[in-house]
């Protein structure tokens, strides 16, 4: 399925397809508009050497065919949108972006492409497309027992003249009051005019309400609870037995170096091709649900961008605070008891880490990513036990799957935006 989101001016990628040329009435191309694109007549455009193409959507339509002049190459695609209930001048529009139609394996004549309609005959069509008048109040008066003439009928309509209403009885005259009580004697004045009190002020945000305007997802209750630090130790030295040093970091990557007779097979490597190698190869899922690689970078910029050369970075600009970021691999790995996976990232802050294997299945694209979503959810995923390690720098690191049963399986990952925050350059599986 190939899927877009209006939001404004810009259109997102939600679901991406490959998409190749000599098509007719087939490749559709689907739309979800914000609300502020819902009542707007909209058309799709679609520019290829110089020539536009329009399908008209109107207001309540929400997806449309790519036309089928389109060639193998680029095209440019927008939208715009116009109220024409409006009292003044309304027309909508988005950037443009741009689709990549690769070539097809077919071999035949292409005489018999059907012309896209122009704008002005697809705006008539829509307009023949209402339905009839429906019937007169008199045709449902007959249908339902009437007989006679619609003037007899507008007739009937009409209710006999009322009766003139009695006149009312003269009221009487009301009573004389009786006279008031003389009032007491007003007290002595005291010198100088009392001040008035003070308006109270409004009461300012709690702590909590700050705390969700800046990110935080979850109940007050939640929200005090994360408040609370972990119980210290006593004693004035901090147990450091669950940290690596430098030094081990150092011996670790050594002995990586060191070993022979290896082979790797890599699931992601960060540069500047990461995004048209990968892109429809790794989905995520988010609040927003599921994406490809490069819809979701195009949405979260900071993601999987030049700036990091490309790597995955769960970063607080794009997600906030401890937003978090399911990443799956849909190519399965034949896994062996012999491997390890072998990561390079830098972290923030060390804290355990959450990895799975989900054995392979014969679906693809958005349902696999689904499917692999719902399996680590159902906890029906080997989950691989793991900690990330602080550090300014790279730092390559290996994990055992000894215990993990031989076959094909897809590899899942997921990174939060809180402390530890990763950037994740390469994930690898190392075969001795």
């Amino acid at each position: 399925m190939i899927k877009f989101l209006v939001k404004g001016q810009n259109i997102e990628t939600l679901e991406h397809e490959i998409i190749a040329a000599d098509q007719i009435a087939f490749a559709k191309i689907h739309f979800v508009f914000d609300n502020s694109w819902k009542p707007l007549h909209k058309v799709v455009q679609f520019t290829q050497d110089e020539i536009t193409y329009n399908r008209v959507l109107r207001t309540e339509e929400t997806s449309c065919f790519l036309p089928a002049e389109l060639t193998a190459g680029t095209v440019k695609m927008s939208l715009f949108g116009y109220d024409a209930e409006a009292t003044e001048t309304v027309r909508a529009t988005t950037i443009v972006k741009t689709l990549h139609i690769r070539p097809s394996g077919f071999e035949g004549e292409n005489s018999n492409v059907p012309p896209t309609p122009d704008l002005y005959q697809q705006l008539l069509q829509k307009i023949s497309e209402k339905g009839k008048d429906g019937k007169s109040a008199f045709e449902i008066a007959v249908e339902h027992g009437f007989v006679g003439t619609e003037d007899e009928w507008l007739e009937s309509l009409k209710g006999a003249d009322g009766k003139d209403g009695v006149n009312g009885k003269d009221g009487c005259d009301g009573r004389n009051g009786a006279d008031g009580l003389p009032g007491k004697d007003g007290k002595d004045g005291a010198d100088g005019l009392l001040g008035r009190d003070g308006i109270n002020g409004t009461d300012g945000k709690s702590a909590y309400i700050i705390a969700v305007e800046h990110g935080f997802s979850g109940t007050e209750n939640e929200w005090l609870q994360s408040l609370k630090g972990a119980d210290g130790r006593d004693g004035i030295t901090p147990d450091m037995s669950d940290y690596a040093t430098k030094a081990d970091i150092a011996e670790l990557q050594e002995q990586i170096r060191q070993i022979s007779g290896i082979s790797y097979i890599s699931v992601f490597e960060s540069g500047s091709d990461a995004l048209q190698k990968y892109g429809n190869s790794i989905y995520t899922y988010y609040n927003d649900g599921y994406r490809s690689l490069a819809g979701f970078a195009e949405s979260y910029p900071h993601f999987c961008c030049a700036e990091n050369n490309y790597a995955l970075y769960f970063n607080q600009n794009d997600f906030r605070w401890a937003g978090s970021v399911f990443v799956m691999f849909l190519t399965p790995i034949s896994i062996t008891g012999s491997m390890h996976l072998l990561l390079n990232y830098l972290v923030g802050a060390s804290q355990d880490a959450e990895f799975y294997l989900v054995k392979k299945t014969e679906k693809t694209g958005s349902e696999l990513a689904q499917y692999i979503y719902e399996e680590i959810k159902a906890e029906n995923a080997l989950k691989l036990s793991f900690k990330w390690l602080y550090s300014d720098t790279f730092i390559s690191v290996m994990q055992s799957l000894e215990n993990i049963s031989d076959g094909e399986y897809y590899l899942a990952f997921k990174g939060t935006s809180d402390n530890s925050h990763p950037m994740v350059k390469s994930i690898k599986f190392m075969k001795e």
